[in-house]
């Protein structure tokens, strides 16, 4: 996943952690940029992206604004790391 795209996902995960009316609004952008994420993950870091999609997706997917804060958080925190350790 380039650069360009990395920033935009961690940015539209971040907006919706912080705001999360813009779920509808931000959905289908990110949809394609987590589908991305698990297609280009690098050898040995596949479930690694898969644990992150599966995390943004529950956040994207509860109803409860505390599930919903919980799963986005932790695929923030997971994405922050992952993006660290495939851009050295």
């Amino acid at each position: 996943m380039e650069q360009k795209k990395q920033n935009t996902l961690s940015n539209l995960v971040y907006d919706i952690y912080e705001t999360p009316t813009l779920i509808e609004e931000h959905r289908p952008l990110i949809q394609p940029l987590l589908i991305d994420l698990v297609a280009t993950a690098p050898d040995g870091f596949e479930g690694m992206a898969t644990m992150i999609n599966t995390h943004i997706s529950n956040g994207l997917k509860f109803k409860n604004p505390k599930i919903q804060k919980f799963e986005l958080e932790s695929g923030l925190l997971k994405l922050k790391t992952y993006f660290q350790k495939i851009n050295r």
